[in-house]
């Protein structure tokens, strides 16, 4: 017979309605009841009926979140850092994968809207914004890319991480800088490209726009990207990649182009995954704070959540340099 929480009331000494609280997160107990309670749920293997809860709560104790590309370990770190606060406060979630497809996300965010979830983690394509629009009802807390008029995003400072990385570019290899970016509609990429522009506007130099190719965000596109680059532009010497997956394939392009990369030509990336210091030259890049970004998208998603009064700022981290060996 599976325990029940009057076994765990009974064998953690303590009234049935303090067991609740602790499974429900309704009340503080003291560290140690809470301790004690904890100690008979483990020995018991009492395992807490989430149906009943969520009838008593009103919550389903679940929340959605959307990613464009699962594969990409930029986005895996922020699932990770989501998970984690998740867990810890008892909550599950609903994983969907867009893989940046406007038609799939918009399958997904009615799916979920349809859904009992209590919230929302949302990094979006840029392409469905009329939805979100329809859905006020629901917290919602976006990340690294902004959606439209959205109370509640985690980004990195992106202008300035693209500022840095064409500067460190400029200051040591010229002023010739390339770059490879995503869809510049997308406002991670655009801001991206903003900080590049902006650097070239400091010294005073206008940038020809046809140094600015856009291509997916994906290994195959910054390969094909850079070797049609490389095509047109043999003696092309520093390239500015605004992802490190763009950059993993500029790479191997320039690598088969004979270009002895860190030498010949320097290249720069963009989010410091955990390939970038794998690779061979390790990739130099512009950090971001992934699991952090996560972590925080969680906690104000909960809090967004458990108090409807809660009114919730944007969250903007900083960019850091990362030197490594290709330049």
């Amino acid at each position: 017979m599976m325990p029940t929480i009057d076994d765990v009331a009974k064998k953690a000494k303590v009234a049935k309605s303090t067991v609740s609280y602790v499974l429900n997160n309704t009340k503080s107990v003291t560290p140690e009841t809470y301790n004690k309670i904890m100690q008979a749920i483990d020995e018991l293997g009492y395992i807490p009926r989430v149906a009943a809860q969520s009838l008593k709560t009103k919550k389903s104790l679940t929340i959605g979140v959307i990613v464009p590309e699962i594969t990409n370990s930029f986005f895996t770190e922020i699932i990770r850092g989501v998970e984690d606060v998740a867990y810890e406060n008892g909550y599950n979630i609903i994983l969907c994968n867009t893989q940046e497809d406007k038609t799939r996300e918009a399958a997904y965010l009615n799916h979920l809207f349809s859904r009992d979830i209590d919230g929302l983690i949302f990094v979006s394509t840029g392409k469905n914004e009329s939805i979100l629009n329809n859905n006020h009802r629901l917290p919602i807390v976006t990340v690294d890319r902004k959606v439209g008029k959205l109370d509640s995003a985690i980004t990195v400072n992106n202008v300035k991480g693209g500022y840095m990385a064409t500067k460190y570019l400029m200051a040591h290899y010229g002023n010739e800088v390339y770059m490879l970016t995503g869809p510049l509609s997308i406002s991670t990429y655009f801001d991206r490209m903003t900080g590049y522009a902006n650097a070239f506007k400091e010294i005073g130099i206008a940038y020809d726009s046809s140094m600015i190719l856009q291509c997916e965000v994906s290994v195959t596109a910054g390969f094909e990207t850079m070797k049609r680059l490389l095509k047109e532009k043999p003696e092309i010497k520093t390239v500015f990649a605004s992802a490190d997956i763009i950059a993993i394939g500029a790479l191997k392009a320039l690598a088969e182009g004979g270009k002895k990369v860190g030498e010949d030509v320097f290249l720069m990336g963009y989010d410091d995954i955990d390939m970038a210091s794998m690779m061979i030259p390790s990739l130099t890049t512009i950090r971001q704070p992934k699991y952090e970004m996560g972590k925080s998208a969680a906690e104000i998603l909960l809090n967004k959540i458990k108090n409807t009064a809660y009114k919730s700022k944007d969250v903007i981290f900083e960019p850091e340099l990362v030197k490594r060996q290709t330049s």
